[in-house]
């Protein structure tokens, strides 16, 4: 009876390690080769983790959710590839990261976010991932980015041309913002107003005549009203300043209880930047875009040259 108890529990416990063994293999095979190295399944679980939880946690139906999630291991699958091939490349170039880099650029990424070490690892876990998980990203990240200047900073080259061209033809990004520095005389009668704007341009500036006559708070700073965009007001106000410039007043507006005259003491510009001031931000613009044009069509060459079989 012991004997055929102790074989009972031996057969059990066989079954037991061969669905381990089984449960083991569907959770993690291999889902591509690169050249000599694997991709595996619990690699390319780990690497979509924080997306399938945003996926899930929409209000997509089933379906929807399945063909998303399909879509992103597919994706997902091929920047490991990329990754794996520019991380072979880079063994070649005898291009390396220390960890002390990797604790620099994120230590960088805290300070820019202004955060601590705490905060970053529940930022993380938030998205499923762990420390050590980000520093593998983050060490990736750098070395893809020095793997790029190598292979392809060369073959990168912005004229004077390029820079100027971009400049015309993005002209809108460079002129910044026009604001007015306003003054207002604000009264209660109408008809004392349009009296008052007669003597406007004459002996007093609009700031005296501010200062004796307007009934407004800000009277005694000559009825200074600040800078403004004036996008930001009424289109009765918008409209009766927009073709102004400066030294010109409204008509009378009806303001509230009263009536008021905005005059223009001031068109500023903000943020209008001169070719010659944007040019070295242009010149950063130009390269990353060329950079990634390059690079795309480096890997694309890699891919060509290396064995690649996908089995997802």
């Amino acid at each position: 009876m012991i004997k055929k108890t102790r074989l009972s529990i031996l057969c059990i416990s066989l079954i037991l390690i061969g669905v381990q063994v089984a449960s083991a293999e569907v959770v993690d095979r291999i889902v591509a080769v690169v050249n000599n190295e694997i991709i595996t399944l619990l690699q390319l679980n780990k690497a979509t983790k924080p997306y399938k939880l945003n996926i899930e946690a929409s209000q997509k139906s089933i379906e929807e959710k399945k063909q998303l999630v399909k879509r992103l291991e597919k994706e997902v699958l091929q920047q490991l590839i990329d990754r794996s091939l520019t991380t072979q490349e880079a063994v070649k170039f005898n291009i390396d990261v220390t960890e002390k880099e990797v604790d620099s650029a994120i230590d960088n990424f805290m300070k820019t976010n202004k955060m601590d070490l705490e905060g970053l690892e529940r930022a993380l876990a938030a998205d499923g991932l762990l420390l050590k998980d980000y520093r593998v990203k983050m060490k990736g990240e750098i070395l893809q980015s020095r793997l790029i200047s190598r292979a392809v900073r060369s073959k990168v080259i912005i004229t004077d041309t390029d820079i100027k061209t971009y400049y015309d033809t993005h002209l809108e990004s460079f002129i910044g913002v026009k604001k007015y520095y306003l003054r207002n005389i604000f009264m209660d009668s109408e008809t004392d107003l349009a009296a008052l704007e007669k003597k406007m341009g004459k002996d007093l500036s609009f700031a005296q005549l501010a200062k004796e006559y307007s009934i407004a708070t800000n009277a005694s700073d000559g009825g200074d009203l600040g800078v403004f965009d004036i996008n930001n007001f009424s289109e009765n106000i918008k409209n009766s300043l927009q073709h102004l410039g400066k030294g010109e007043h409204t008509p009378i507006l009806a303001a509230g209880d009263g009536y008021q005259i905005l005059f223009v003491e001031d068109i500023i510009m903000e943020g209008n930047k001169t070719l010659e001031q944007a040019s070295d931000q242009i010149e950063n613009i130009l390269y990353r875009e060329k950079a990634e044009k390059q690079f795309t069509e480096w890997i694309d060459s890699l891919k060509k040259q290396a064995h690649i079989k996908v089995m997802l």
